[in-house]
């Protein structure tokens, strides 16, 4: 999603069914050189403390620890610089998964989303999300309390710019610890995809952010809008994809991959990637959390189908990826003309290139090891 409003969101923002039992997480050597470029950037950003610094402030910030260690939680490296963002992490929960601004929700409120992001990280390191942090906290049970308090069937207060990727956490967070689905939270989520007789067709398949409803009755869909931010977006279908396959709904599945692959950029630098909205340009946040789809729903993101101006998503996120120097495997945001690193981008970025869904396997319990990249810094593609 576009970067300006990308950091409103966050002061605002055998098809896997067995994912998380009795698997592991990708290991090094399945990894792609660009994934292990990746991957060691974004552990040289988490610092002694375990906390990683805001490129805004220069203090030490939960959301952006939460962003690095959810890139590095998407494969079973690099444990010790994950161990120690968890440890941060677990000093300020309530930071993190509490209402701090209109934006997010009722101030004062637990997040759903924010809840289901934790609850997966982790549970990925093999931690206890129903005991985590100083003092404990049950994780599990406060994500459970939010079911139908506003709306039957949808976790905690729907908010207009997040409601589909929220409900789509709590449902991957309920899953991976084996956790009960509610099928009432199923259905809510189901029900909000852009499908029947009145749909615009570039919204067909996908999901808004939020569909209200009137009488009980979801108000109509708007068509994709990559001018003013509105309408059906590849995001929130996305994440929508992931948990539904998770649950074992994937009846919704094929009108929501043909809705993304009508969104995926056949044009210019990153040609193969998706935008946030249809018709936008590009960007890595997007095309990161779109591969965790494509890659959830049993497709091959390097497949003909899934080729765009004939490049893939993985070589679209390359070519906004640094390749050499001391910032290498950083990704940068498209519209910085000085190419500086994004945090933000460059963790939803690996969670595509190491073509790990939600919810992600636990970690094999070894110990911790880093991924040394010793080959050329040179592009895995060209072009």
């Amino acid at each position: 999603m576009p970067k300006n409003y990308l950091f409103k969101l966050l002061a605002v923002v055998a098809v896997l069914l067995t994912v998380g039992v009795g698997v592991t997480a990708a290991s090094s050597g399945a990894l792609s050189s660009s994934a292990q470029r990746t991957l060691v950037w974004v552990e040289s950003q988490i610092g002694p403390d375990g906390a990683v610094l805001s490129p805004m402030t220069g203090e030490a910030s939960v959301n952006y620890t939460m962003y690095a260690a959810l890139g590095l939680a998407s494969t079973d490296t690099h444990s010790a610089a994950l161990d120690r963002a968890l440890g941060y992490i677990g000093d300020h929960v309530e930071e993190w998964v509490v209402s701090s601004s209109i934006w997010d929700g009722p101030l004062g409120s637990d997040l759903p989303g924010r809840l289901g992001y934790l609850i997966m990280l982790v549970n990925a390191r093999g931690g206890n999300p129903a005991a985590f942090g100083a003092p404990a906290t049950d994780l599990v049970s406060r994500l459970q309390a939010l079911d139908g308090v506003d709306t039957p069937g949808a976790y905690g207060t729907p908010n207009p710019y997040s409601s589909i990727i929220d409900q789509s956490l709590a449902l991957l967070a309920l899953v991976a610890v084996g956790e009960t689905v509610p099928t009432a939270s199923v259905e809510w989520l189901v029900d909000q995809q852009c499908v029947g007789d009145l749909i615009p067709p570039s919204a067909m398949g996908g999901w808004m952010a939020f569909r209200s409803s009137t009488g009980g009755v979801a108000d109509p869909c708007e068509a994709p809008d990559s001018l003013n931010y509105l309408g059906a977006d590849t995001n929130s279908t996305a994440f929508a994809v992931q948990a539904l396959v998770a649950v074992g709904r994937t009846s919704p599945v094929a009108d929501a991959l043909g809705f993304l692959h009508a969104a995926q950029v056949t044009t210019g630098s990153m040609a193969g990637g998706f935008p946030w909205f249809t018709g936008g340009e590009a960007d890595p946040n997007s095309t990161g959390v779109v591969i965790q789809a494509i890659i959830a729903a049993g497709e091959s993101v390097t497949s003909a189908e899934w080729l765009a101006g004939g490049k893939s998503a993985l070589q679209s996120l390359d070519a906004v990826t640094i390749q050499s120097g001391a910032e290498a495997g950083a990704i940068w945001y498209p519209t910085d003309p000085s190419h500086t690193p994004d945090l933000i981008a460059t963790s939803q970025g690996l969670w595509g290139l190491s073509l790990a869904p939600f919810p992600f396997p636990v970690f094999q319990q070894t110990p911790a090891t880093t991924v040394v990249v010793t080959e050329p810094l040179t592009p895995a593609f060209t072009g």
